[in-house]
């Protein structure tokens, strides 16, 4: 009996103090959880998009009317000389001031930058080329019966007379943004509502604009029974201009590394005078109009790879 008695007192005793031995054992910790994605570091990147501007080609600086001259040689060479009236397209907005050269095209290059993270905020410093396809052309014809003086050859000096011909004139004026670069400052907030793998940022800074541009003008006088007299002004020109940039844009980290964003710009060029010189042999006299603020909005996709810093 009292063997048995023994027994089940060492089995009540084993029961007690099993579970307090159990509850005695050190818990294991869990593993902190994994640091937010750092933004610091180093970068450079492809975007490609599209982007739209306009700007006026306002009236002449001076008057073009006398574009066309005749030389003394030309009415002195014994035939009659038709003489070019002034060049005059009346209100047509190609050379007026209601010109409006709205451009459009494709917009791509590359990027590089720098930026530090410290909490949620991010600043850097982004440097971009992009070339663009941004072209536009405006024409215009006018055709008109007018008064011109044709010289009339004599034995003694060539007489003016006033006869009515056939007067043409066509004006046609090209302008194109092929190349923008820019140097950015950027202000960033990370670990928002969209979690530590999405940055939205602001961006702004200098930008650089290359433009160029072609006008050519033609004027031919038609007369029954005397033929036509055609002249030309063909030129090209180009000007680089400094302005400035404001945008904004997200990025969004597919992998630590690799970033996919999209960024929208606003570039403003400030008011210039665009000088054309004949290149054809025509006229040779230079042509000057004002030319409005030149404006270019774009958004493009990007592509980057970031390398992190400390």
């Amino acid at each position: 009996m009292r063997r048995a008695n023994g027994a089940i007192l060492g089995i009540l005793l084993a029961t007690v103090t099993v579970p307090a031995f159990a509850a005695d054992m050190p818990i294991k910790a869990a593993p902190p959880p994994p640091p937010p994605p750092d933004w610091s570091g180093v970068y450079t990147g492809v975007a490609a998009g599209g982007a739209w501007g306009r700007q006026n080609l306002n009236a002449p600086v001076r008057p073009i009317n006398n574009l066309f001259g005749t030389s003394a040689d030309r009415i002195l060479n014994g035939t009659p000389t038709l003489i070019q009236p002034d060049f005059d397209m009346g209100g047509n907005c190609v050379i007026g001031n209601c010109n409006r050269l709205r451009t459009s095209g494709f917009i791509g290059g590359g990027f590089a930058g720098v930026q530090k993270q410290w909490g949620s905020w991010v600043v850097g410093i982004e440097g971009s080329w992009d070339w663009t396809s941004m072209k536009k052309s405006l024409s215009a014809t006018t055709s008109d019966v007018e008064n011109v003086i044709r010289f009339v050859p004599t034995a003694t000096v060539p007489v003016p007379t006033t006869v009515s011909a056939t007067v043409t004139r066509s004006v046609n004026v090209s302008s194109k943004i092929d190349q923008i670069a820019d140097i950015r400052g950027k202000f960033g907030f990370a670990n928002g509502f969209m979690g530590p793998n999405w940055l939205f940022y602001f961006t702004s800074g200098a930008a650089v604009g290359h433009f160029e541009r072609t006008l050519n003008l033609t004027q031919t006088v038609s007369l029954a029974g005397d033929g036509t007299r055609t002249n030309t002004f063909a030129s090209s020109t180009g000007d680089t201009r400094l302005g400035w940039v404001v945008g904004a844009g997200f990025d969004w980290k597919m992998t630590p590394n690799v970033l996919l964003g999209v960024l929208y710009r606003h570039h403003e060029f400030p008011k210039s005078t665009i000088s054309f010189i004949d290149d054809s042999g025509g006229s040779g006299r230079p042509v000057s109009f004002g030319a409005s603020r030149a404006h270019v909005d774009s958004v493009q996709g990007r592509l980057s790879w970031l390398f992190p810093i400390q």
